[in-house]
């Protein structure tokens, strides 16, 4: 497919009679931008031979908690949610009231009959870019730090409460408006920012040790963004995925032509010094009209896309240094595609539906569900993350009273 070419000197002025000859230099067209799907590198072939043991369909609901008892009082929403190693969940509450302190609140797994075992106060996130557990049971929550001065984490003790702050990169007076998503392998964070400014589009990708005292490294992406789109990411980034080897795949929409509503679902590799690895890769081609929903990471750093494109939404899988693949499974469904979790085994993805959640099976493209969770007239499923045998879904629904928020974990 051929790129678009935008002419960037116009033609002389009409005059009376017969135009004079120019001398003027030939129209210079903007480089062109590739706009096919990226098929010449290794496609994605499946789930690798050393994955765990499939669990099947995660469609057995274990238990729905109730978080309101973690804030008795104060109506507090479920922001964020991480998967704990005994097979719960921890769980930020922002209170309603910005004077009261965050709660950081855990959920013990079967041991503890998934019941509410902890609630620590933690220095507020403004806004809650990502959750993360370190190996040593550390909570991390990534974001707009509360002075307005950074953007980095907070890492917190679920037992003690105790907390320090890390931060990754500062923020800029002039700001107007912030947004990221992070990744963690071993105990180093991945950060992505795009900030609008005063002055235009700021954007960072950063990489920090929380276990040590070195200072982070932070790289512009602006020459790495320009290499895919004519336009800065925005708001139009899906998410970052660890790569095996260290590093970080950040996946976004690309618009390679002067159009900025033609996008590409595109991924760009970094290695753990943060240096670009090989070309951007395009998982779907121009005429697709494709737009990333939600992304999930295989622990072989393949990158899984849900992508909206003109009459379904697809799901796709990029292996860490492949390219555009065979579509895994085409849904009808565009409103319940803005989620995604995928089990260690890489063969059934976790997805919400109008009543729950489904299951897809990514090797054969069959649906199983859904898992109707019969929790009022009206709820949300916001998150879907996957957990040591099992899977944890955070929102809201109307029972037993309205905004109730809500855990709710999964097993096959």
């Amino acid at each position: 497919m051929l790129a678009a070419c935008w002419l960037l000197t116009g033609c002389p002025s009409p005059a009376d009679g017969e135009p004079e000859p120019t001398t003027a230099p030939t129209a210079q067209a903007l480089p062109a931008l590739p706009t096919g799907a990226s098929t010449g590198l290794p496609a994605y072939n499946g789930p690798p031979p050393d994955a765990p043991p499939s669990l099947g369909p995660l469609l057995a609901l274990r238990a729905a908690v109730d978080l309101t008892p973690a804030t008795p009082g104060v109506f507090a929403r479920a922001q964020w949610a991480v998967a704990a190693p005994d097979g719960g969940a921890h769980v930020v509450l922002t209170p309603a009231d910005g004077d009261l302190p965050q709660q950081l609140v855990t959920v013990g797994g079967v041991s503890a009959g998934y019941s509410i075992t902890g609630v620590v106060a933690m220095p507020r996130v403004v806004d809650v870019w990502g959750m993360h557990v370190l190996p040593d049971g550390a909570v991390v929550v990534v974001g707009d730090l509360e002075e307005g001065s950074s953007y980095g984490a907070v890492v917190v003790d679920p037992a003690s409460g105790t907390a320090r702050t890390t931060a990754v990169v500062p923020a800029s007076d002039d700001r107007l408006s912030a947004d990221g998503r992070s990744a963690l392998s071993g105990s180093t964070l991945y950060l992505f920012l795009t900030v609008q400014t005063g002055s235009g589009q700021l954007e960072r990708l950063a990489a920090v040790d929380l276990a040590s005292d070195v200072a982070p490294t932070v790289r512009d992406l602006v020459s790495d963004v320009a290499s895919a789109s004519r336009f800065p990411i925005s708001r139009q980034f899906g998410g970052l995925v660890p790569r095996p080897d260290g590093g970080v795949t950040l996946a976004f929409d690309a618009s390679p032509t002067e159009d900025a509503v033609l996008r590409i679902p595109t991924l760009l590799r970094f290695d753990a010094r943060l240096e670009p690895v090989g070309e951007p890769v395009r998982a779907t081609d121009l005429a697709e009209g494709g737009e990333i929903q939600a992304i999930s990471g295989g622990v072989d750093g393949t990158v899984f896309l849900l992508v909206e494109v003109r009459d379904a939404t697809w799901l796709l899988a990029v292996p860490d240094g492949g390219g555009a693949g065979p579509v895994l499974a085409q849904l009808e469904d565009r409103i319940y595609d803005y989620a995604l979790a995928v089990e260690p085994a890489q063969v059934w993805g976790l997805l919400p539906s109008p009543v729950g959640v489904r299951a897809v099976d990514l090797t054969t493209a069959e649906e199983r569900g859904p898992l109707r969770l019969e929790c009022g007239p009206n709820f949300d499923v916001r998150q879907v993350l996957t957990a040591p045998g099992g899977a944890v879904l955070l929102g809201e629904c109307d029972d037993p009273r309205e905004d109730t928020q809500m855990l709710w974990l999964l097993g096959p």
